[in-house]
């Protein structure tokens, strides 16, 4: 929906001129600062803005976030004539915090107006990049997952588990990082027997279990471990070693993690994000 001021020249020059003043960390997220942006939101005397400021911190409280991971206080030498300068207050401004900034701003201002749509539109726009993100590592995951498996099956072969005694092998992986077999954790996360766990797990359930793979494949092969019952074994004391890890690190164990949206989905998503990204 558009109201008509996109088209003027004071939005326009409001959103050129906070485009330019953003600035960037070295962990690549977007910030602000306060001593630059409050007279391009048409405050043009400090002491006007820093309410807005503090209603913009109570938002942020109000709702169960801590403002000053969006809003913190730092100084700034200031100019003061005849070259003397003296240190004033001012603050790093975060994507959101700037956002509450403009809705809780003077709303008769066009500076605030076009301030709003502009970090909407901002918020809108990182908020699908981290989606993105999110569905790129997940599906990475979950083909690091099957590449593990592939490796592990076959190192598990090469130290004498028989083709009819795979699934027994790897259900020692289960039982040893689940606490259970794996038709029991299905029945657990709600699946049916056929249902592929690895296609509905989030990214801490898939990193667990490649990891336990990955593992398990290297100490196998290292240490000559050869026969069947000494391979699964083998196998089983890995995956609790790693279940051991994960609790003593607090983290919540694989069978109580809930089940996530099909990878099919996913792939379906990133695929139609492609075709809409080429120009």
């Amino acid at each position: 929906m558009t109201t008509g001021l996109e088209k003027t020249p004071q939005y326009q020059n409001t959103i050129e001129r906070l485009e330019a003043i953003k600035r960037t960390s070295t962990l690549g997220q977007e910030y602000w600062m306060a001593r630059d942006i409050h007279t391009i939101l048409g405050y043009l005397t400090w002491d006007k803005f820093l309410p807005v400021i503090e209603r913009a911190a109570s938002s942020l409280e109000a709702n169960g976030i801590e403002a000053p991971h969006h809003i913190a206080k730092t100084s700034k030498m200031m100019g003061l004539g005849n070259s003397a300068q003296r240190e004033g207050l001012d603050f790093f401004l975060s994507r959101p915090a700037c956002r509450l900034i403009a809705m809780n701003g003077d709303p008769s201002k066009p500076e605030i107006a076009a301030a709003q749509a502009y970090f909407v539109v901002q918020t809108h726009r990182m908020e699908e990049v981290d989606a993105l993100t999110a569905d790129e590592r997940r599906l990475e995951l979950r083909e690091r997952v099957s590449t593990a498996f592939r490796a592990v099956s076959g190192v598990a072969k090469d130290a004498g588990v028989r083709n009819d005694r795979q699934a027994l092998f790897h259900d020692a992986r289960w039982q040893g990082l689940y606490g259970m077999s794996a038709k029991e954790v299905k029945t657990k996360k709600g699946l049916k027997p056929n249902d592929n766990l690895f296609d509905l797990a989030g990214p801490l359930e898939l990193s667990a279990n490649e990891f336990q793979m990955n593992m398990a494949a290297d100490v196998i092969k290292k240490e000559g471990v050869h026969g069947e019952y000494n391979a699964i074994s083998k196998n089983k004391k890995i995956a609790q070693d790693v279940r051991g890890l994960m609790q003593k690190s607090g983290v919540t164990t694989p069978e109580k993690l809930p089940l996530e949206e099909p990878i099919k989905n996913v792939k379906k998503r990133l695929e139609k994000q492609k075709k809409l990204s080429k120009p």
